[in-house]
């Protein structure tokens, strides 16, 4: 099973106590909230510059430090209980823009 981890800095998820996927918040240029629909239940993937991504899902233990860390390092990121309501824009689809970098200043 895969551990999600997170500082004010940087992410990670960890498997058998070693990262097998890692960013800087200041890389993050854009988190999309994902849904059932997207095969598993909730999760946030992370678009990094360069052209990486960082999938967290919301099974992996750390899930909801992951998410303190994300919404205070990410200025402007839609909070996690406003989600449904973006997910519901989006009409159904597998995922939502829920930050983006520049937008709103951030």
């Amino acid at each position: 099973m895969e551990i999600l981890v997170a500082t004010s800095a940087d992410f990670a998820r960890l498997s058998g106590g070693r990262p097998v996927a890692s960013g800087a918040w200041d890389d993050v240029v854009q988190a999309r909230a994902l849904t059932a629909a997207s095969g598993f239940g909730v999760g946030l993937a992370l678009r990094l510059r360069g052209g990486g991504e960082f999938v967290a899902r919301d099974d992996a233990p750390g899930w909801d430090e992951f998410l303190d860390a994300a919404e205070s390092a990410l200025p402007g990121m839609q909070p996690r209980d406003g989600w449904q309501r973006v997910l519901a824009e989006a009409a159904g689809g597998p995922s939502a823009v829920v930050f983006e970098r520049g937008a709103h200043g951030s």
